[in-house]
């Protein structure tokens, strides 16, 4: 049986009009109840496309959603500004799976997860809350909510023959031609291994197992920040550069 708030969410994006209150009785009560949600939305919504997963803490485990396919574009996208209510960006290193990943009795190793890189990217993840008020609701619901996850832009592909140092990648985000985030480094690349082998465990145990050719993007490098304009780019050393337009 479906969860309520499953089901307020799922309606949600078919209206187009943000949820304006929430019954404390549709909060989910733990982590797992809100995975559950995720898991019901995304199979309504069609087949997953991508995930987003953070880096691996210092404590506990990676906060992770899968995002439909449907919200899933190639860079260069062309997207409408009136789809977002209240749109936040992130610029993100991307990885795409050269093999599926299904459960197994053993844990993915990191070493494993490098091997099943076939190629990464930069992205834009565009955040945009199904409620009109976020902030005043608990973080189970975000979480349950996709993460707040609206779209990701996937930019060219870059070989993972040999995986850059992501600890020492240099970053720049503009929105019209003006720099509004940059950055010198962030989440290493051993980070990200171990967050995406956790991950892969995280989706089978889901019943969402990863597959070849998903996207994952691997935690925000700059942002979330205010979407104020049309036009977003990402650039990075060693990457082609990432781009999309709000009309």
């Amino acid at each position: 049986m479906t969860l309520p708030l499953t089901e307020l969410l799922v309606a949600q994006r078919a209206r187009g009009v943000q949820i304006d209150s929430l019954p404390p009785e549709l909060v989910p009560a733990d982590a797992a109840t809100a995975y559950r949600v995720q898991t019901e939305t995304v199979l309504t919504l069609g087949p997953v496309g991508a995930w987003k997963v953070q880096p691996y803490p210092e404590t506990g485990e990676p906060f992770a959603a899968p995002i439909p396919r449907s919200t899933v574009f190639g860079g260069k996208a062309e997207l409408a500004a009136s789809t977002f209510p209240a749109p936040a960006i992130e610029a993100e290193v991307a990885v795409t799976l050269n093999r599926d990943l299904p459960q197994r009795a053993e844990s993915y190793s990191a070493e494993e997860l490098a091997e099943a890189i076939g190629s990464l990217h930069l992205a834009i993840e565009v955040l945009s809350s199904r409620f009109a008020a976020p902030s005043a609701l608990p973080f189970l619901v975000s979480l349950a909510d996709l993460q707040n996850n609206a779209a990701v832009i996937v930019g060219p592909a870059r070989s993972a023959a040999a995986l850059p140092k992501l600890g020492e990648q240099p970053m720049i985000m503009a929105v019209d031609g003006t720099e509004i985030g940059r950055v010198a480094g962030g989440a290493t690349t051993r980070t990200v291994l171990r967050s995406l082998a956790w991950l892969a465990d995280h989706a089978a145990a889901r019943g969402l197992p990863l597959k070849q050719g998903d996207v994952i993007i691997t935690g925000a490098r700059i942002g979330a920040l205010p979407l104020e304009g049309r036009t977003v780019v990402v650039e990075a050393e060693g990457f082609e550069p990432v781009s999309a337009t709000f009309e």
